[in-house]
């Protein structure tokens, strides 16, 4: 809900901390918090806990961490780049942002409900096959196929296929912002 409601910030911190981001001894209790927001927040103005949003400031979030995954080290280091431009440029940009239509697509997919919000978990209980779940299913596995044939392309057609794909997304998520209102 909030940037300053302490149970949100819990929430954040504890999820930060789940990724694997562990922090020095002594650090305040919303440091995981703010480790957070700098790194996947850039719409956030004030980080919690008086932290600076630069990289190289003595307060800075970095101070903070003891150690950070391998597997997010790539996504961090772009994050903090993107923002970088983005703020130089003046374009408000947020990787929380970006990702959260994705996220919640993939956990409503793997919650057994399907995008009505109806639950298919008691449907595959008793045994049933239905043919929206083997279509649901094949349009998975297309979609890696497709993802891997498309990563062997040459740099300039897969560079076209990407902008046509994410013209596609867009237009996917306009379509369902109206059907929402």
């Amino acid at each position: 809900e909030s940037d300053e409601n302490p149970p949100d910030l819990e929430k954040i911190g504890d999820l930060a901390l789940e990724l694997g981001v562990e922090l020095a001894d002594g650090t305040p209790p919303v440091a995981p918090a703010a480790v957070a927001m700098w790194l996947f927040d850039g719409s956030v103005e004030q980080l919690p806990g008086g932290y600076d949003k630069g990289e190289l400031s003595p307060n800075s979030p970095v101070k903070a961490l003891k150690s950070f995954p391998q597997d997010l080290v790539l996504v961090g280091r772009s994050s903090i780049l993107i923002k970088g431009l983005s703020n130089r440029l003046g374009i408000p940009w947020s990787l929380s942002r970006e990702w959260a239509p994705i996220a919640r697509r993939v956990l409503a997919e793997n919650s057994g409900t399907d995008s009505k919000g109806s639950s298919s978990v008691a449907q595959k209980k008793e045994g049933k096959i239905r043919m929206r779940d083997v279509v649901t299913m094949l349009k998975q596995w297309g979609r890696g196929k497709a993802s891997r044939a498309v990563t062997r392309l040459p740099s300039p057609i897969r560079t076209r296929v990407a902008a046509y794909a994410l013209k596609l997304q867009k237009r996917r998520e306009a379509r369902e912002d109206r059907l929402k209102k």
